[in-house]
């Protein structure tokens, strides 16, 4: 099984000291399988090995960016795949260079104009032209006009004529050269002389035949157009009127239709926002209800054990005495809200509720894993609109600019951080039952805000109820810690030290090249 872990600290070794070794350990970690990869996209063993290759050239290039990936396998991949399609696409336009270059050459040593080849292309090369250009070599070349009639055609000088049909073989010769075939613009005319063919005489008489029936077809339209010549200018005017009139007003009544049924759209759409609201709304009401019901459930189930246990062994709840010999003694339940649930910003519980709530092992680990999994969901909003901005004035502390990286995150709100609260609650009530539960939710006041109207920082705390700019110095050489400063809109602030396990995970890809300068110091 392979460490990904391992990817990371080679990668930002290479990157930051520039370590050979470092990178020549990521090749043979992960040559099979760019080797692989290419050989399967290509199934040419030499074009693979050059394919390996380039694509560890970009891993070096690159390698200040891919510093904080777990793993460079997925990436290594797709780069793979990416440029052995890139090296396909050119050996195949490679390849056909080649072969109607032998074309070309085959057919000057059978005698053959090495233009002839291009006529397949000629037509294709006119349409790229502007429709200037293009209109100007079809009348030149392919209706064998001069240039004054060129120039009569398209309404211009002669001399005129002739420079835009020189500039238009120029354009035509550059399309030629960019699919490889070397074309001066004084050769350019020479390929029209090879796409010049007279039509068969029978063909002409095969059009003519055609004509009756065409004519019997436009019959109506012809008699139309004539009595429209005939027509006075005032005539004119009106017909042209009424001609336009009428596709307005059947746009005026089709667009009347149109607005109509848009606004019955319009009326429908805001049914159905209301109806998705009003269900949103309900499914929040609900996933509150199911979780104080998992509370209940959860208590009233263990009062139902300690009731039982007392039928069961037949007696009373023993009464309370001191033992002078005991090492614990029971305390009122409001002793332990002056207790803190977890220790550090990570959300380790601390070791005293543990105590003093008895948890059990299950329940420990448990209520460990809710906590963890709250914070694994408050990171995930949080990183969606975490932004670096550069430092100002008053973040730097006695700091140089660049040894200084600032970061703001917006409080991901209450409609987003209510229900994933109750969650968490819920859980914890399902497993600690509703007494104890109480007590570990009133415990977490010092490490995330368990209300909405909670404010408040600390060195602690992990979970912000509102916008933070936060701020990491860089360490000073063979310093083991890494300063760090949030500020809250409403004006807390706190400044602290952390080592590196202890950098929140949220600003750890950021700080990477930091945190692995303090794990490997330069001798």
């Amino acid at each position: 099984m392979v460490d990904t872990s391992l990817d990371s600290q080679l990668v930002s070794a290479y990157a930051v000291q520039g370590s050979e070794t470092a990178f020549d350990a990521l090749v043979r970690r992960h040559i099979d399988l760019v080797f692989a990869t290419a050989l399967r996209q290509t199934g040419d063993a030499a074009l693979s090995e050059e394919i390996t290759q380039n694509v560890f050239i970009s891993l070096a290039r690159k390698a200040p960016l891919l510093a904080g990936l777990e793993t460079l396998a997925g990436w290594l991949h797709r780069a793979t795949v990416l440029e052995a399609k890139a090296r396909v696409r050119s050996e195949l336009r490679r390849r056909e260079r080649e072969q109607t270059a032998f074309e070309l050459t085959t057919l000057a040593h059978e005698g053959a104009s090495p233009l002839a080849a291009l006529v397949p292309l000629l037509d294709e090369a006119l349409l790229n032209l502007g429709e200037s250009d293009r209109l100007a070599l079809v009348l030149r070349f392919l209706e064998e006009q001069s240039l004054r009639e060129v120039g009569a055609n398209m309404g211009v000088a002669e001399d005129a004529a002739r420079k835009r049909v020189a500039r238009a073989l120029e354009r035509l010769a550059e399309f030629f050269r960019q699919r490889g075939f070397t074309v001066a613009a004084g050769t350019a005319p020479s390929v029209f002389a090879g796409a010049l063919h007279a039509a068969p005489p029978p063909l002409a008489a095969l059009c003519c035949q055609a004509l009756p029936a065409v004519a019997s077809n436009g019959g109506l339209v012809k008699i139309i157009l004539f009595h429209f010549m005939k027509l006075t200018k005032t005539q004119t005017v009106a017909a042209c009127l009424v001609l336009v009139a009428g596709p307005l007003v059947w746009q005026y009544f089709s667009q009347s239709a149109l607005a109509r049924q848009l606004s019955s759209l319009n009326e429908q759409t805001s049914q159905t926002e209301a109806r998705a609201a009003a269900l949103e709304a309900e499914t929040e009401r609900v996933r509150g209800v199911t979780a104080q019901v998992r509370a209940d459930s959860a208590a009233s189930t263990l009062q139902l054990q300690a009731m039982q246990a007392q039928l069961n062994g037949a007696a009373a709840v023993p009464q309370y005495q001191w033992d002078d010999h005991s090492p614990y003694a029971r305390l009122p339940k409001s002793f332990l809200n002056h207790f803190a649930a977890v220790g550090t910003h990570r959300g380790q519980l601390a070791p005293q509720i543990t105590e003093l709530l008895q948890m059990t092992g299950a329940e420990k680990s448990q209520t460990q894993n809710a906590v963890k999994q709250f914070i694994s969901r408050y990171d995930t909003l949080e990183a969606r609109n975490l932004q670096q901005v550069p430092p100002q004035a008053d973040d730097l502390s006695g700091h140089a600019a660049d040894q200084t990286r600032v970061f703001e995150v917006p409080y991901i709100g209450a409609a987003q951080m209510e229900p994933l609260r109750q969650d968490f609650f819920g859980e914890v009530a399902s497993i600690l039952g509703g007494d104890r539960a109480g007590i570990f939710t009133n415990a977490l006041s010092g490490w995330m805000p368990v209300t909405e109207n909670f404010s408040g920082i600390s060195s602690v705390q992990a979970i912000f109820n509102s916008s933070i700019r936060a701020r990491l110095y860089q360490p000073a050489p063979g310093a083991s810690n890494l300063q760090f400063s949030v500020s809250t809109t409403d004006g807390s602030s706190m400044f602290c030290t952390l080592a590196p396990d202890d950098v929140p995970e949220l600003f750890q890809p950021y700080v990477q090249d930091w945190l692995v300068a303090m794990q490997h110091p330069t001798p």
